[in-house]
This record gives C-alpha cells, structure tokens and sequence, in this order.
C-alpha cells in the first residue's frame, strides 16, 4: 500500500510539530516492512532514500501562506493520484479541500487553538487556520490528536462522530537524556553564555500564548530573593515576542538564546537546575516531556494537556501563580533531597511516552484501512 506524508516541514528550521515529524520518520523503517512510503515535498529532503520515496513538486516565488493553499489543493492531489496514493498523512492538520479518488485522509491536530484561543495567533495566520484546518477537520477520514484534552477540545468546536478522533500521544526524542555532566563541563557552559550559577530553564517560542511575562514576572520574584538566580529562555520570537524582547532587556537576570541547535540543547537541560512552563494552552508541550526526560525538574502550569502530559512528574501551578512557582523552584534548588524526587519522578513519568509505541500505532492504523 503507498502511504503519502505531506513532509514540507522539513524544509523550515524544525519546531515541535516538525520534530516529531522526525521522530515518525527515523521510526517507521524499523515497524513497517510491507508498505511504501511517499515523502512530498517543494525541495529534495536529507532522508533515507533507500526506504522512502522523495517526490519533489516545485517551489514559489509566493508568500508561504499563499502558495501553501494552492499547493495542496491542486498541485498535491495530482501527485496523489499519479503516485497511487493509498493513504495522504498530514502532520500539520491541513489537507486537500477535495477528496481525491481511492485515498484516505488522515490528519493530525495537535490543537485547535485557532478556535479555543484565536487572540494567541497572528490574524493572517489565524484566518488561515480557521478556513483551511477548519475544512480539513471536516475532510479526514480519520483525525490523530496527540492529547485527552486536544480531543476533548475537538469535540467541543466541532460537530463530528467521536470515533474519527483517535488519541496517540507524541514522544520525545530518545537523545534527550540525563548526561551526567561534570561540574566542570557544566562550568565551562555557564561561562560560554555567561549564565548565572543557578539556571532555570524555559524552552519554547518567545510568545504571548506560552505565557512569557509571567516567567519574566517569576525572574523578578526570585531576583528579590537570589541574585545568583538567572533565567535562561530558549527560543526565537513568536507572537507579540518584539514586546516581550523589550522586557528581557530590562532584566539582567534574564538571557535569551536563539539558534540552539540540539547538542547544545541537550547540554543545556543537563546544566539548568529548573525548567519552567507555565504555557497557557498546549495541545502536547514537547519541551517539559524532554525535560522530564533529561532528569530536570519541571515547574509548570496545571491547564489544558499540560496536567496530563507532566502529570505527577512534576509541580503544577496556575499560570498566573508566580509566587508559588518561584518558591517552588527556590525549594528546589536550595534542597537537594527534594530536587531529587522530582527529577526521579520526572524520569518515571516520562517512559510512559516512548516513541515505538507511538509508532506501531500509526502504522497499525494505517493497516487497517486495507480491509
């Protein structure tokens, strides 16, 4: 059976989504021997050829937001149907408007924020959103969402049989690990990037929806307590991130890093004594699964999947409850007894995502449309 991915994401810098894209495809040959997989794409991919089929279409001198319309609608389905595209998987929720012949549709949707909490998007993006995921939703033959909740929220926006929802849990990459750096090593990263000698850490997009103004609001909490405390947030600008960039600056207890690459990453998860993640609305949340992973303790927020994500692996509080977050991490920095327990309940937490599992899902998914 010939099994299309919609794969563009590859060709952008990786996020979360484009991530686990990754994760699926590094994943698949290792399941799946029987069926033949179709990779589209504007651009050759970096993937291995000897296992997927790399079916480059053509580029644009339009805007992304543009092209990418037109491209699925017309210019995917012609390539579906000359290729005998059995099943087409869209990672990023947005699918061909119009069925094509003897295919099915499976879409992922990790959220449906652009319903749920419009204000958190751009308004182009958020149109963009609304018309097109809004169809594909609609459209799929089956929808894969990465959450309770993230189904849950599906099912209160829109009108569909609850049976065409299933429910697989994402994975964090198996390199996120406790690396047990030397106090040496660690020394000599802090001194690279000139961190403070208690580093708490944030990673994710500098955004209003990932609630960025309230960690600044916990770095000037723990500034009043500890100046050898210092936040580190790991990630480029999202929405409303020029403003947030203005307040950063005002803090000297605050550093933004961008252009990490995920050797560094890894490092610095190893290095931080805190991740913080007191995010508004996720339909997943990768980066507080890699930090459980990675043996940080995590301080998050207690809303949407986050709860269910992180569960007893970590602390939860509400979004806006700065101070307890900040005497939360204070507790666990200043005692090593209890910095432990949460590490090792983070670690424990985190093996009941495992990326095989997620896999041998889909695939079992995808074998059962040959009945």
């Amino acid at each position: 059976m010939n099994i299309g991915i919609d794969a563009r994401l590859l060709e952008r810098k990786i996020s979360g989504i484009g991530r686990s894209l990754l994760l699926l495809l590094e994943e698949i040959p290792k399941i799946d021997k029987e069926n033949k997989y179709f990779l589209f794409s504007y651009s050759p991919l970096d993937i291995d050829r000897n296992y997927y089929t790399n079916i480059t279409t053509t580029k644009s001198i339009l805007p992304q937001k543009l092209f990418s319309p037109f491209w699925s609608n017309f210019i995917l389905p012609h390539y579906l149907r000359k290729n005998n595209i059995r099943i087409l998987l869209s990672v990023n929720q947005v699918l061909p408007l119009i069925k094509t012949r003897n295919c099915k549709y499976v879409s992922v949707v990790h959220d449906v924020i652009y319903k749920a909490d419009p204000h958190f998007l751009p308004f182009i993006y958020r149109k963009y959103l609304q018309l097109f995921a809004h169809f594909s939703v609609k459209i799929s033959d089956v929808i894969l969402t990465v959450s309770e909740y993230s189904k849950k929220d599906i099912l209160q926006h829109y009108k569909i049989d609850e049976r065409k929802i299933k429910v697989i849990p994402q994975s964090a990459s198996k390199e996120f690990v406790p690396l047990n750096l030397s106090d040496d090593e660690k020394c000599e990263i802090k001194n690279k990037f000139g961190l403070h000698k208690h580093v708490v850490l944030y990673v994710g997009m500098l955004e209003n929806r990932k609630n960025i103004k309230g960690i600044l609001k916990v770095a000037d909490e723990l500034y009043n307590r500890d100046k050898e405390i210092g936040i580190v947030l790991v990630g480029k600008i999202g929405h409303g991130g020029n403003k947030i960039l203005r307040e950063i600056r005002k803090r000297t207890n605050v550093l933004n890093l961008t252009n990490v690459d995920d050797n560094l990453l890894k490092k610095l998860y190893n290095t931080a004594d805190v991740f913080i993640f007191p995010s508004y609305y996720e339909g997943f949340g990768y980066p507080p699964l890699e930090a459980m992973q990675s043996g940080l303790p995590v301080v998050a927020s207690d809303n949407t999947s986050l709860k269910e994500i992180i569960g007893s692996g970590g602390i939860l509080h509400g979004a806006d409850d700065y101070q307890a977050m900040a005497s939360d991490i204070m507790r666990i920095l200043k005692n090593e007894n209890y910095s432990l327990e949460i590490r090792n309940k983070g670690l424990e937490r985190a093996k009941n995502f495992n990326i095989e599992y997620t896999v041998k899902e889909i695939v079992n998914l995808f074998n059962s449309f040959r009945n």
